[in-house]
């Protein structure tokens, strides 16, 4: 959802998600003597009023020295206090299907008497996580956090002693996606059928849920990928006593068999809807590093996924495969001129790579903004783009800077961020601990493949899928990739969640660089605004406008 409010000389402009609210504000004119923004949250129904927190403070306030900051882990400050100095704010924690009013007062004065300055409040509501075709799911993703140090103590979630807390730590961080994963499976009925194609298959839970989907007359058959991850699967099968889920591997000239998608099937084949996304059937994959779930209840599109699945079932050598992949119905490439508005979906293995060459064309047609998640490498075709000087901002996450996504760009409008964890107490932060540290090592942070193309712009584009934008996921894997065009809902949800993840890591990895440059105290003057204003170069002045441009915003009550 998209609301703005702009009838004052403070003028707000929000974007909601499920569970991420992000507020950016401006001013008609550069202010002078803002210290500022408080926030203050209001909830619709149940009428909880609560100010908002941040984590920096005035030192002239509260009389502590930086050295003795970690004598109060954890401790957060009220904003009408301790005002936000920045014209971005994020929640991350609201619930969804829930409308919210936000209360925002600039303050001007000074630290130790702060005036209000401005006043403005605009009201907005969460998505649910399933409306109409779509469902989205996004796990917390950030086990390396303050949150789960804090409630959880950094305890491996598999060998909590406790079980209902163990409970507790895994609802938390499966933020909704594992609990929609079992809905969906929950959701086929007495005759109806279940059609799986798995990389890795092999968290307890889930093959239990088809086991009992199976009991109760559902017809599940799943194939995994047996080139990889065979004795793990295999494994899982055997000590949960649900081997009779598998009924064929898939193993003939694949590199990676790495889908993870359902189909819903009625009695007579007809399908209904398709649970899809890039989370691996792991434990892991579910609370471990970022994933994405992405539910289509579709026919047409969930059909398309059976017709593939059929030829996933058929083990094909390669060659075989990649013919019929791209004679499926709507299977062949599109150039990026040519893909229409709504659902579209690619299959892999495909005979060219062609298919990089139209997302990098997607990607190079934005007019505003670029998000994007590479879990591993860079493709070639997408540092060309990056490299190119542009005047729209581009926004990259990677779980690890390696040498195979290490890239060079001369554009100050591209910001790549990897995965991090404060991995030692510093100041008022707990030491966090990856999701390798959790789980196991591997992709510790995230596992989310996404390109956003202007997602607050006229014709919003999402791309997400199973496939890691690389030559062997288009010609090699079996992968499947859906383009979303034009959908505002879809767009806002992952672009909310891309600004949490973007948040919380660069924070993180700035400060693995830099804790002797971090900075816990609030500036006791208005300096800080400068950058917000003074130059139309600044990123910050470009991301202001970026939402003061949304498109099809709706002016608040």
């Amino acid at each position: 959802m998209r609301r703005k409010k702009t009838s004052s000389s403070l003028e707000l402009y929000a974007v909601s998600g499920t569970n991420t609210i992000v507020i950016s504000m401006d001013m008609k004119a550069k202010p002078s003597g803002l210290l500022g923004f408080a926030f203050e949250r209001v909830a619709t129904k149940s009428k909880k009023r609560i100010w908002l927190y941040g984590q920096k403070f005035f030192g002239s306030v509260i009389p502590i020295e930086k050295k003795d900051l970690g004598k109060v882990k954890g401790q957060k400050y009220p904003t009408h206090l301790h005002p936000v100095q920045g014209f971005l704010w994020k929640d991350f924690t609201a619930e969804p299907d829930t409308e919210y009013t936000y209360l925002v007062t600039a303050y001007k004065g000074t630290p130790k008497n702060l005036q209000i300055y401005l006043t403005e409040e605009i009201t907005i509501s969460t998505e649910p996580r399933i409306k109409g075709k779509h469902g989205i799911f996004f796990n917390r993703g950030v086990s390396g956090s303050q949150s789960y140090a804090e409630q959880f103590g950094n305890q491996r979630p598999d060998k909590m002693a406790d079980k209902v807390e163990q409970a507790k730590a895994y609802r938390w961080l499966s933020r909704g996606l594992y609990e929609g994963l079992l809905d969906f499976i929950a959701s086929a009925k007495t005759g109806q059928k279940l059609r799986g194609a798995c990389y890795e298959f092999h968290y307890p839970g889930t093959l239990l849920a088809l086991k009992e989907a199976q009991k109760k007359g559902v017809d599940v058959n799943v194939v995994y990928d047996a080139k990889n991850y065979e004795d793990e699967n295999r494994a899982a099968l055997k000590a949960t006593g649900t081997s009779s889920l598998v009924k064929q591997v898939r193993d003939n000239e694949v590199t990676q068999a790495h889908n993870k998608f359902f189909v819903l099937l009625d009695k007579n084949d007809k399908a209904i809807s398709v649970w899809t996304g890039s989370t691996n059937i792991s434990e892991k994959g579910i609370f471990g590093h970022c994933n994405t779930g992405h539910l289509i209840n579709d026919p047409k599109i969930a059909d398309r996924y059976f017709e593939y699945w059929k030829l996933v079932y058929k083990n094909l050598d390669r060659k075989t495969y990649q013919n019929d992949v791209m004679v499926l119905k709507d299977g062949g490439d599109k150039k990026a001129s040519q893909i229409p508005a709504g659902i579209s979906v690619f299959f892999s293995p495909r005979k060219t790579n062609d298919m990089l060459q139209n997302y990098a064309d997607l990607v190079e047609s934005a007019n505003e903004m670029v998000c994007c998640i590479y879990p591993f490498n860079v493709d070639k075709r997408f540092q060309q783009v990056f490299g190119e000087d542009k005047p729209y901002l581009r926004y990259i996450l990677l779980d690890a800077r390696k040498d195979y996504n290490t890239f060079k760009t001369n554009d100050r409008d591209v910001e790549v961020v990897a995965g991090s964890y404060i991995d030692s107490d510093f100041d008022q932060w707990a030491a966090e601990k990856s999701a390798g540290s959790l789980f196991k090592s591997g992709v510790n942070f995230l596992h989310n493949k996404i390109i956003l193309i202007d997602p607050l712009g006229d014709v919003p584009v999402v791309i997400s899928g199973s496939a890691n934008y690389s030559e062997n996921s288009t010609s090699k894997n079996d992968e499947n990739t859906l383009v979303i065009k034009g959908d505002d809902r879809v767009a806002d949800i992952y672009f909310t969640e891309y600004v949490r993840l973007f948040d919380h890591f660069a924070f993180r990895e700035w400060l693995g660089e830099h804790k002797k440059e971090f900075d816990p105290f609030l500036k006791e003057d208005d300096k800080w605004v400068d950058k917000y204003f003074d130059s139309p170069d600044y990123l910050s002045v470009k991301r202001k406008l970026v939402f003061k441009n949304m498109s099809r915003a709706v002016e608040s009550k």
